[in-house]
């Protein structure tokens, strides 16, 4: 197998062609990594092919944890396999990145890996591998299909929230789509972080965001307005057919107004109009999450249930530091 690693931006669109052709994320996009790179992140995208033909790509982004600077190296919903390969071809290819994650690892000084796949994987036999607790992308989340007409897919919303969007738009609501970062957003998501007390991302890693944006992984931000004051704003990322609602804040004065409602139906209709054909509600967990998640049960959709995250360990001392940390955060 021929190992290859990528940084040119000429080889952006072969290797979102791949991620295209084999469900791959936006997590594993090769903006992504640009991305997360913007944040002061090392990365890594790691090509492998037979003869002509690709079998894997995968995107490694190195974290920083606060035990002494140490490191972690992660593979959000990757690696991405093509769907062609027999189980054997599978564990072999497995093999053949952990080998080289091994190598990063060791110039690093990395604790361990994580992968947090999206669909199962199958590792070689002697791989120790441990199963966390914790995840850092959703276990669970809720996808709708956006083949069905309009009209199906809003008749499958509860009553509550149909009845919600209608009372939005009849309440003089109005809902705008931006291309660029806006200010707004910001003040929002302080002021939900604040009374759900959670601690948001600083504001630079939001509009980096919209600085890597492209023809393959477009970003919007969608904007709900009442009385020319911004209510309530979400950030949806385009990739693969498949649009994303990342982050979202409310102004909570205004919750009577229902603007949340009426701009994620809004935000549906758009982008069954452009062409993708799911929407994915990013994150459900009836325990941590009740409320959001009982908000976007009300849109329908299908359980995804992903597989365990994975932890190949390196530095077993420093590894269970970590989850001592893990546990206390």
């Amino acid at each position: 197998m021929e190992i290859q690693f990528l940084n040119d931006k000429t080889e952006s669109r072969d290797w979102n062609r791949f991620l295209s052709e084999n469900n791959g994320s936006f997590l594993q996009s090769f903006e992504w990594g640009e991305f997360e790179h913007s944040l002061g992140k090392n990365i890594w995208r790691i090509r492998i092919k037979e003869g002509e033909k690709i079998v894997s790509q995968s995107l490694i982004i190195e974290e920083i944890f606060p035990l002494k600077k140490k490191t972690c190296l992660y593979i959000p919903f990757g690696p991405v396999l093509n769907l062609g390969l027999m189980p054997d071809e599978q564990q072999e290819t497995i093999g053949v990145i952990l080998d080289q994650v091994k190598i990063i690892a060791k110039k690093q000084g990395s604790v361990f890996l994580k992968i947090e796949p999206n669909t199962e994987l199958i590792f070689p036999k002697n791989s120790v591998i441990t199963v966390p607790n914790k995840r850092i992308q959703p276990q669970r989340t809720l996808i709708l299909n956006l083949l069905e007409s309009e009209q199906e897919i809003f008749e499958n919303f509860s009553s509550k929230t149909r009845y919600n969007i209608r009372l939005a738009e009849k309440k003089g609501v109005r809902i705008k789509f931006e291309e660029k970062y806006h200010k707004e957003f910001y003040r929002l998501i302080k002021g939900t972080s604040e009374r759900d007390n959670f601690t948001p991302f600083r504001e630079e890693h939001y509009k980096k965001l919209f600085d890597v944006s492209s023809d393959d992984f477009k970003v919007k931000l969608c904007l709900a307005e009442y009385e020319n004051k911004i209510i309530a704003s979400y950030i949806l990322i385009l990739f693969n057919k498949t649009a994303t609602g990342l982050h979202g804040a409310n102004d909570w004065q205004y919750r009577a107004l229902k603007p949340a409602n009426f701009l994620q139906w809004e935000r549906i209709k758009l982008v069954k109009n452009l062409g993708y054909e799911k929407f994915d509600f990013w994150g459900v967990d009836d325990n941590k999450w009740k409320g959001i998640t009982d908000f976007k049960r009300g849109f329908g959709g299908k359980e995804v249930i992903y597989p365990q995250s994975k932890d190949i360990v390196f530095q077993k001392g420093w590894y269970k530091l970590y989850n001592v940390a893990r546990k206390i955060i």
